[in-house]
């Protein structure tokens, strides 16, 4: 694909594993609009580490569970000296519940962050795209939504959490249909990739030797996929687990826990 002057949206970009998407897409020449909701000092540390790079950046902040900040971003991300090609739906929200003690606050949160906001920007994008189109007939724009392995292998924790990361699949492969004129939708599932918060080294690592393979993704495999994603023309509907195995044999409570 060519990327001259080509900007793609990722959610989540301030820090962690957004921030490492963030960098490898500046890196091959993208433009980045980096998205956060509070982590506003990390956003802009993020953002003046990329232009040291070289690299053409722009923070904007939106709470995603809210509609009129979705359309506010969605405006910025428009109106920018650029055209948006792409979308990586990197936000998530994760908090434990279970079947039993769940609220109805931990599922709208839940949904509106993982689910909802992902709808709405996916749309957002192909409206966009398809107004493009008219003046360029070859444009065509990409979304990756970063799922979870644990939908491929459940189990009964963080009840909410796993079903709005299962409503997000659904997305993956409805607007892979739906928008197949204008866009391609794919996911990734990776298995435990950072530490947690609160979690140390060993208890990582252990995880990790529960799978399989003895390993779960690492984030150089996770921007790997992403760049065979944006490559990979004929790709669309598709979600790659990256998870050493373990849905293949799903462990009966979180490995978190």
């Amino acid at each position: 694909m060519e990327i001259k002057n080509k900007t793609i949206l990722v959610t989540a970009s301030a820090k962690r594993l957004g921030k490492f998407m963030a960098t490898d897409l500046i890196k091959k020449g993208w433009k980045v609009a980096i998205h956060y909701n509070k982590s506003k000092i990390s956003a802009e540390e993020t953002a003046n580490y990329l232009f040291k790079l070289g690299g053409q950046v722009s923070t904007h902040q939106a709470d995603l569970t809210c509609n009129s900040e979705i359309e506010k971003l969605v405006n910025e991300v428009e109106a920018l000296n650029s055209t948006w090609v792409g979308l990586i739906n990197n936000a998530g929200y994760f908090n434990y519940d279970n079947g039993t003690n769940f609220s109805v606050e931990e599922l709208n949160r839940h949904m509106s962050v993982n689910f909802i906001a992902p709808s709405l920007l996916t749309k957002a994008l192909a409206n966009y795209t398809m107004k493009i189109k008219k003046q360029k007939n070859n444009s065509q724009g990409f979304v990756i939504n970063i799922l979870d392995a644990k939908i491929f292998g459940l189990n009964p924790d963080y009840y909410t959490y796993t079903l709005s990361k299962q409503a997000m699949y659904g997305l993956t492969k409805m607007s892979a249909l739906t928008y197949s004129s204008c866009l391609r939708v794919n996911g990734i599932a990776p298995g435990i990739t950072l530490l947690a918060p609160g979690q140390d080294q060993k208890a990582f690592e252990k995880s990790h030797k529960k799978n399989l393979l003895k390993s779960s993704s690492t984030v150089e495999e996770i921007l790997n996929t992403i760049q065979l994603i944006i490559n990979s023309k004929s790709m669309t509907g598709h979600v790659t687990l990256l998870d050493g195995g373990a849905h293949l044999a799903p462990p009966r409570r979180d490995v978190g826990l």
